[in-house]
């Protein structure tokens, strides 16, 4: 209790600190800080990502302090941490010697170093840093292991996680990346082993019960995954992303029902949260449910009325009823609350469609797959509009930039072939139409049944029997 209350005294005297420093500024006077004051007030700046300010106070601090070794390794890391490695480096090189036996100085070096792509040099650095440091040399590899992380470099982090871990096995930090790196070298078993680790020391956290579930999701041990989930729901009811994890694991493996029932748990505790109205909304509709899904889609515009997802899974029940002028009307008010998103668009498009208003359909599929240039769907729906329009030159067109992305796609090909053909254009339809044999011998009759003019091409007919001569003829995957 003492120790608390000291501590409470001795934040408030830090705060009272950094409050005297920047009336010094306001007042542009002159003040002294002593050496751990001005560390006080530059690592208050840091914590807080005031990058700005911390380099001030580290100018003033050196003016007070020019021969602070500490003020220059704290220069050195400010520098770094606000994205200047190339500048901490020069810094450390007028150094010099002066500073050859401060871990801390080359803890800077080989994280500057790291950053700028310069890894081996920073392994040694980093070993230089470890076998001078006397103190907490646990700390200090943790912060190594930190710089691999931040650069991606999971297999490094891990061997120095390792050596943190052999050091203290109840650190939670290094558990905690320990798993989170493990997970990102693709081995789940030693990942799930370190959170479990971690829950042993805290098992109140429910973050790292999510995280545990998500993991177990992921190697479908789904028992495992729920109750997982349902730790995190029991230790925090307002943690929501393991209600989302949790409902998107039943839906996953077709158990909409008890998905259904995981969203209105959730609504239990909020029941204004108009995402989780929209996806209990999507798991009526998945279900056939679509009176209730309605019902639930109006409750959350009823919060929110510019809740896009609830117009669009308004327009996606309407869409799936055949009721298509309503499905407009919602899927046109998605659009004006989200005008970048591609799905959005293409169903505007699938609906104007059922309604006959092509050029309008052509639009909207064109703004889909302007959005999203590997939405196939999009792009075959607008060729096939501008070819019922008797636009085949612009269909083509429009196909070929999708067959830049997709050549070996049979059904993109088997479409040139056809479109090429009611151009008249047999050498090109020749090429695509043989192309798609290759690719899948079997759809060609597809190609026939929905283009009927084609079955009498003789130069297809041709292409097909010697095919089949060839015994070419046996289905491959897209």
């Amino acid at each position: 209790m003492f120790a608390d209350w000291d501590h409470m005294h001795e934040e408030d005297d830090s705060l009272e600190v950094v409050k005297r420093y920047q009336d010094m500024l306001e007042r542009q006077d002159t003040a002294f800080f002593d050496l751990y004051e001005y560390e006080f007030i530059i690592d208050h700046y840091i914590d807080q990502l005031r990058f700005k300010e911390a380099h001030t106070a580290v100018r003033h601090a050196m003016v007070q302090h020019p021969y602070s070794s500490s003020l220059k390794i704290r220069y050195i890391q400010l520098l770094i941490e606000s994205g200047k490695p190339a500048k901490a480096l020069g810094i450390i090189r007028t150094l010099g010697s002066s500073e050859a036996s401060n871990y801390e100085f080359y803890l800077a070096k080989g994280v500057a170093l790291n950053i700028t792509g310069k890894h081996e040099e920073a392994v040694t650095d980093f070993e230089q840093a470890i076998s001078l440091c006397s103190g907490n040399l646990e700390e200090l590899i943790y912060n190594i292991a930190q710089s691999y992380i931040q650069i991606g470099n999971y297999a490094y982090a891990a061997r120095y996680l390792q050596r943190a871990f052999s050091l203290n096995t109840d650190n939670v930090l290094v558990l905690y990346d320990l798993a989170l790196t493990y997970e990102k070298l693709g081995y789940p078993a030693k990942s799930i082993d370190y959170y479990k680790k971690y829950l042993d020391l805290d098992p109140f956290a429910e973050h790292v019960w999510n995280n545990l579930g998500l993991l177990y999701s992921s190697v479908e041990e789904i028992d495992n995954a729920l109750r997982a989930f349902d730790f995190a729901v029991v230790i925090n009811p307002q943690y929501y992303s393991a209600y989302y994890n949790k409902a998107d694991l039943y839906i996953f493996n077709n158990r909409m029902q008890d998905a259904i029932e995981v969203y209105r748990d959730l609504l239990s505790h909020d029941g204004s949260n108009t995402k989780a109205l929209s996806d209990l909304g999507n798991c009526f509709e998945e279900s056939g449910m679509f009176v209730e899904a309605l019902k639930t889609y109006d409750q959350a515009l009823s919060i929110a009325s510019d809740c896009s997802e609830a117009h669009f899974g308004k327009g996606m029940v309407y869409f799936r009823q055949g009721r298509f002028r309503q499905a407009v009307s919602s899927f046109r008010k998605a659009v004006v609350q989200q005008s970048d998103n591609s799905d959005f668009w293409f169903m505007l498009g699938e609906s104007l469609m059922g309604m006959k208003r092509l050029d309008q359909a052509i639009n909207a599929y064109s703004k889909a797959a302007e959005l999203n240039p590997f939405d196939f769907e999009a792009w075959m729906a607008c060729a096939q509009i501008l070819f019922r329009k008797k636009r085949v030159g612009e269909a083509i067109n429009m196909l070929i930039q999708l067959y830049q992305h997709n050549h070996e796609n049979p059904t993109i090909n088997y479409r040139l072939a056809a479109y090429h053909a009611y151009q008249l254009d047999l050498v090109n339809a020749c090429r695509y139409f043989e192309k798609g044999l290759r690719l899948n011998f079997q759809e060609h009759t597809d190609m026939f049944r929905s283009y009927p003019k084609t079955k009498a091409v003789q130069a297809f007919r041709k292409l097909l029997e010697d095919h089949r001569l060839k015994g070419n003829t046996v289905k491959k995957t897209q």
